[in-house]
């Protein structure tokens, strides 16, 4: 028979509140909650109305997004950002052989292969390469460093993820799919050469894209050409279709240099390219350069020996995205794109042109503006394209 030492001790008294929390539990809680539940509840009316504002806001915000489209990170522009929209793969077609290119009225980019760049404040194009020749853009800005013996392309130091033969490749599909139209080509040496592995020179490795690249050789034979004899007049129309026309940006160093386009800020060239604003307050300044170049490329007479280039970008002390639109805080809130795409639709005048005009972030009514100043040219000789 077991001792009571054996026997299991008993349990603790319970202690008078914690009776009184067994014999009326929930009363107990509720208790202890209804304080909280009354002070809580303006709380959550406070917040829930902060929650609802910034919503609002938020779609105020985006609303001209949702409605134009035309936007883009935030920043919204009536002539940026929807070059997509804009179907011009063939605007040249109706334009006469005999017709030079230098009294064209050409829209363009600037630092066109950025579309995917890392690094924000160097993007200047959200469209890739093939939408923007479909939207009308004839003028490209190819920035290139050597790396790895090849070319690739660059923004100052920052690499886009693109090949110069990749932009080759594209720009010859276009041209096989519209052999009316022609494209001009600023090659730039952007920088020395990147890295360790390169024994070709940047000449060498541009002619090596040229004639021994399996992927860019046979089409460069095709749509390549070569402009090497500058005392020339600059080639009309008819003798570019379907070719590609060099501005050549950069120094042969190799002995007996060559040529093989027209030299970039060379005496046949008419230049506006004022990039460095320091900040907002300064882009009146960059509105001022703009309209000078275009008044100059619309009052110039008409030649084959000159070829107009005015930059509608800027950067520096500005993003190349709030030089285009405009900035956010509306310190100065209509951009160059807008204002250079109005100056256009209101001073419209047969017989004459832009020039090239070279934006960032165009949309389909900047390039349509710069577009309408060709309309004039009538079909008055046979085409040699076709």
């Amino acid at each position: 028979m077991a001792s009571s030492s054996d026997k299991p001790a008993a349990p603790p008294p319970l202690l008078p509140s914690a009776v009184r929390f067994l014999r009326h539990p929930l009363s107990r809680h509720h208790h202890r909650r209804s304080p909280w539940s009354t002070r809580r509840l303006p709380l959550l009316i406070v917040l829930s109305g902060a929650a609802v504002m910034m919503l609002f806001y938020l779609l105020l915000s985006l609303a001209p997004c949702l409605v134009s489209g035309a936007c883009f990170r935030g920043w919204h522009s009536p002539y940026s950002f929807d070059a997509n929209l804009a179907h011009h793969s063939k605007w040249m077609r109706d334009i006469p052989d005999n017709v030079n290119i230098t009294s064209l009225s050409i829209p363009g980019t600037h630092d066109t292969m950025t579309y995917h760049i890392k690094k924000f404040p160097l993007q200047c194009q959200n469209w890739n390469l093939w939408t923007q020749l479909n939207a009308g853009v004839r003028y490209l800005d190819i920035r290139a460093r050597l790396q790895d013996n090849t070319l690739h392309i660059f923004h100052a130091s920052e690499p886009t993820g693109y090949s110069y033969q990749d932009v080759l490749t594209t720009a010859f599909a276009f041209l096989d799919a519209n052999p009316s139209e022609t494209i001009v080509m600023r090659l730039k040496e952007e920088g020395g050469p990147v890295g360790d592995k390169n024994f070709r020179s940047f000449q060498e490795a541009f002619n090596w894209a040229r004639f021994e690249s399996p992927v860019t050789s046979n089409g460069s034979h095709r749509h390549l050409y070569i402009y090497n004899d500058t005392s020339l007049p600059i080639p009309s129309l008819g003798k570019l279709r379907s070719k590609i026309f060099i501005l050549q940006n950069w120094v042969d160093h190799s002995p007996g240099s060559q040529t093989y386009g027209l030299k970039w800020e060379g005496p046949q060239m008419i230049l506006e390219d004022k990039w460095i604003i320091p900040d907002t307050a300064h882009l009146e300044d960059k509105w001022q350069a703009i309209k000078s170049a275009l008044e100059k490329a619309k009052t110039d007479a008409p030649d084959n020996q000159h070829i107009y280039l005015a930059h509608i970008s800027a950067s520096v002390g500005v993003l190349p995205i709030e030089a285009a639109a405009g900035t956010k805080n509306n310190t100065y809130p209509i951009g160059m794109n807008e204002k250079t795409s109005r100056w256009a639709e209101e001073h419209l005048i047969r017989g004459v042109r832009t020039g090239i005009v070279i934006f960032d972030f165009p949309g389909k009514k900047a390039i349509e503006s710069i577009l309408a100043w060709n309309k004039h040219f009538k079909k008055r000789s046979i085409q040699t394209w076709a």
